[in-house]
């Protein structure tokens, strides 16, 4: 008779990197850089959307995300009804770009665009079913790889990690690129560094330090203003529920509306000094020519992406950069009102489910991810990242995906794991 054989469970951290590999493996292929690198550098062609060097990442990222969204676990417990309308606006948004392809002014970049389209939002419903440590584990493996790879080429080869300018570009065609992914890198080194093992902490505060390094090489005014308002807002949350704690509700109200008046006038101050700064009235520009090529075809736009791809409607310097730098103007321009209703409905729930993560459950996970949150939502109202195959888009239509997590306002739960969540401290 044989003895029966002893297996033994693998370590926790090697259970979860099976789990996250292949979801942030897809993710880190939707940040877009490393592979316009690859066609430009490697295979020695144009780089851009229309190379079909590029088609096969995409399209593989997007059977992935099918494959990873059937095979993943099925919730749990039945949908709550903002969970509801979440999976409707992305599935009609989804579906409407796709549809596009039959008024589009160039029909077969909006149809190949938004096949692939559907894969991201796939993607998103499994990113908003993870735990809140194996969705940390997915933005440090992203974040983590992007950064000290951009890093690398910086050093080793300036001539493709700078821009003409001796800014960082790193993995990425451009530094607006760069420093968003290095943005949300601080957010969860900082997650890192407040919560776990010495090893976690020491990996934080690596991931924090080099990230902010990437953003100052990368310049980015954008990326730093989203991060400030990210973190700011994010804090005051979890400092109300601190100071309510300890000196009570009328001095954690006092200190809100503090807060919320200094963050306010800092915004305004912030806006009156880049008014005439050349990038935002560059920007204000843009924006004044989308708007009068949106009304033009208010109902329904000019198919998903198409309008980048006719010659004769960019007859603006301004325009032939090829986006309208603000997702809202791009939704409208692509889409028109009707594209534009399903995507404010994911704008706001994204934003809702957030703001009840940190109001109900204030801890470090909470704060992570509303300040990643936070700073997705501020990206997308100066750059257009509802238009590429954007992990930004994936995470903000994830942000509206996630479950709320239970009690009231004004209630926090408890953030362990015994009040329904993955609380635990990241392994060492």
């Amino acid at each position: 008779m044989k003895r029966p054989q002893m297996v033994w469970p693998l370590p926790e951290p090697i259970t979860r990197l099976l789990r996250v590999a292949p979801i942030a493996t897809v993710v880190i292929v939707l940040t877009n850089g490393p592979v316009f690198l690859f066609s430009k550098s490697v295979v020695d062609r144009s780089g851009d959307w229309e190379d079909p060097a590029v088609w096969p990442f995409f399209v593989a990222a997007a059977v992935a995300s099918a494959v990873l969204a059937v095979t993943g676990r099925s919730p749990a417990e039945p949908l709550t009804g903002s969970q509801k309308a979440a999976v409707a606006a992305v599935a009609i948004y989804s579906l409407l770009a796709f549809a596009s392809a039959l008024w589009s002014v160039h029909p077969f970049a909006t149809a190949w665009r938004a096949a692939v389209y559907v894969g991201l939002g796939l993607l998103a419903w499994v990113v908003a079913r993870l735990e809140p440590d194996d969705l940390a584990a997915v933005l440090f493996s992203v974040a983590g790889a992007a950064v000290a790879g951009s890093a690398v080429l910086v050093v080793l080869r300036p001539d493709l990690g700078l821009d003409p300018n001796d800014n960082w570009e790193g993995l990425y065609t451009n530094r607006n690129s760069l420093a968003p992914v290095a943005a949300i890198g601080v957010l969860v080194g900082i997650r890192y560094l407040a919560t776990g093992g010495r090893w976690s902490r020491v990996a934080g505060s690596a991931l924090a330090a080099l990230s902010v390094g990437a953003m100052a090489g990368a310049g980015s005014r954008t990326a730093w203003i989203g991060l400030l308002i990210a973190v700011a807002a994010a804090t005051a949350a979890v400092g109300f529920h601190w100071i309510r704690s300890r000196l009570g509700a009328t001095a954690a109200r006092a200190s809100l509306a503090a807060a919320a008046a200094l963050g306010a006038g800092g915004a305004l101050a912030a806006l009156a000094t880049l008014w005439d700064d050349p990038t935002f009235s560059q920007r204000r520009t843009m924006w004044s020519l989308v708007w009068d090529r949106v009304y033009q075809r208010p109902l329904g736009g000019y198919g998903f992406y198409a309008f980048w791809e006719e010659i004769e409607l960019l007859d603006h310097a301004l325009l032939r950069r090829g986006s309208a730098h603000s997702s809202l103007m791009e939704v409208a321009l692509g889409l028109g009102l009707i594209g534009t209703v399903p995507f404010l409905v994911i704008v706001v729930l994204a934003a809702r489910n957030a703001g009840l993560h940190l109001w109900r459950r204030p801890g470090a996970e909470s704060w992570m991810w509303a300040a990643v949150v936070g700073f997705v939502l501020v990206e997308n109202v100066t750059e257009s990242f509802v238009l590429w195959f954007s992990y930004i888009w994936v995470l903000l239509m994830a942000a509206a995906l996630r479950r709320p997590p239970p009690g009231g306002p004004g209630r926090p739960v408890p953030d362990t794991a015994d009040a329904g969540g993955c609380a635990h401290a990241p392994s060492g």
